[in-house]
């Protein structure tokens, strides 16, 4: 049912247009194929004749001279081993095999960890570890250098925790980190009596 009288603009396009529109598109294409054929023919023919003519110059001057166009050769293939090289080695991801690869990480990460997460960590390294401490990284950052650092970081560690800033390289592994404890808040034991 149409609203106000009026048919649906599909129902209103004539055949007789479209079937002239389609009549005047085949004869476009057509003369399109007709003057573009030569001048595809003859850039073809061209570009044979020119690649034809370059083997057989560049045959008669390496057969004048082989060993200056083998060293070429090797020397282009030496180069192109070392870019394939300098772009497998600056790749996104580092030695770490559990490497995510990142595009642009974060250059450094503050982790404020409490007494309890403190205890914890502590507990499973030295059970881990045979006692000692597994620090992860690459290096352990000086302490004697960021005295100012420390301090911010110390403001910022809970109550008997530590404040742990993290470097990490440009994939996002961890390279260094500077841990902080904070405040020591001492507990008070009850005596009983």
């Amino acid at each position: 049912m149409s609203s106000g009288g009026r048919g649906s603009p599909c129902g209103k396009l004539k055949s007789g247009s479209a079937a002239v529109d389609v009549a005047v598109f085949v004869i476009v294409v057509v003369a399109l194929g007709f003057l573009a054929y030569p001048c595809i023919s003859l850039s073809v023919v061209w570009l044979i004749g020119g690649v034809r003519l370059f083997l057989t110059v560049m045959g008669e001057e390496i057969c004048e001279a082989p060993m200056i166009y083998g060293l070429m050769g090797l020397s282009v293939c030496c180069a192109g081993l070392g870019c394939w090289l300098v772009i497998t080695i600056s790749g996104r991801k580092c030695a770490n095999p559990k490497c995510r690869g990142l595009k642009k990480a974060a250059e450094f990460d503050i982790q404020l960890e409490t007494e309890e997460r403190v205890r914890k960590f502590s507990s499973e390294s030295e059970a881990g570890q045979g006692g000692r401490m597994f620090r992860r990284g690459v290096f352990e950052l000086p302490r004697d250098h960021h005295r100012e650092l420390e301090e911010e970081l110390r403001k910022m560690a809970p109550v008997n925790g530590r404040a742990v800033l993290v470097f990490r390289a440009r994939c996002g592994c961890v390279i260094g980190q500077l841990e902080v404890p904070g405040l020591k808040k001492h507990r008070k034991v009850k005596l009983r009596k």
